[in-house]
């Protein structure tokens, strides 16, 4: 693959650019290919860095002492580790414009809750980009159920599922026939969103559950949007909120459907058919390519 140096400031939010000492800056500009975006910037202690670019990992000739991670870390939270106490438990923290940086180390652990970070020894940046609209052949699909039922999305972790996850939610909240589009966006990274003409509503922090019941009882909401659905307790906040009549379109982590439905989770939600259909994304060739496996709701109950 033919390199060529890139403006960096064209690949990384200037924020984090101005964060990042100069050589991971360098090694960015030499790794990324004419023309894509890095998805993935991972950043090691002691081991060497690493990008995500069009679903492909690149090692990157650069690797950080413990003191460059630390003062990362602390840069990132502001010089507050506290002020971020609650999403470091949950092993990540979150930056502007939709930026999520997974947190990785040796935990203290009080109560079965990690109470503090001893030792940090990855940071792993989300790099959310606007990209080319995504995600039409799934409102498409949403269309045919009209109104009736939603979608689940699943995939294993790096498809792409946010990207296409937001793709959809402007189209449905954009164009000549715009619908209440309301985000449910728990981890802050869904609310990268482009053009201000929409009926696009935001929910951010939010716990899935409570941001969907919120969402169909006081927003009146016309479809919803959220990612990362499963928990046994929020699917039952969700079937609540589902007999309001407001369909639901998300996703989950699973390689396979049997996979998914398995979970108890997924179960009570099927069984309230929440869903009419069940799309498997796999990632083609290309950055923004995706191809669609979709089983309908009688399909995915001979799963059972």
């Amino acid at each position: 693959m033919q390199h060529i140096v890139v403006d960096t400031r064209t690949l990384l939010p200037p924020f984090l650019a101005a964060m990042l000492p100069p050589r991971v800056l360098a090694a960015v500009e030499h790794a990324v290919p004419q023309g894509l975006f890095p998805e993935e910037l991972r950043l090691r202690r002691g081991r060497t860095a690493s990008l995500v670019v069009a679903g492909e990992n690149h090692l990157l000739d650069v690797i950080l002492s413990e003191n460059e991670i630390d003062a990362l870390l602390h840069s990132m939270c502001n010089g507050s580790l506290y002020a971020h106490r609650d999403t470091l438990g949950e092993g990540y923290i979150m930056l502007p414009h939709g930026v999520r940086v997974g947190v990785g180390g040796r935990a203290a652990v009080l109560n079965g809750k990690i109470s503090a970070l001893a030792e940090v020894t990855v940071l792993s940046i989300r790099l959310p980009h606007k990209a080319p609209p995504v995600g039409s052949e799934i409102v498409s699909l949403f269309e045919s159920l009209h109104g009736t039922r939603g979608i689940l999305l699943f995939a294993p972790p790096g498809v792409g599922k946010t990207t296409i996850l937001r793709g959809i939610a402007t189209l449905l909240a954009c164009g000549a026939h715009p619908r209440r589009t309301a985000v449910v966006d728990t981890r802050g990274e869904l609310g990268c969103f482009p053009g201000e003409a929409s009926l696009l509503d935001v929910l951010s922090g939010y716990p899935r559950g409570k941001g969907i019941g919120i969402a169909t009882r006081t927003l009146s909401a016309e479809v919803i949007i959220s990612d990362e659905v499963g928990d046994l307790a929020e699917a039952q906040e969700i079937v609540a909120a589902h007999v309001g009549g407001v369909p639901l379109i998300a996703t989950a982590h699973a390689f396979g459907i049997r996979e998914l439905l398995a979970r108890p989770g997924m179960r009570l939600l099927h069984e309230a058919r929440v869903f009419g259909a069940y799309v498997k994304i796999t990632r083609a060739a290309g950055h923004f390519c995706y191809c669609y496996d979709v089983t309908d709701w009688e399909g995915a109950d001979a799963f059972f």
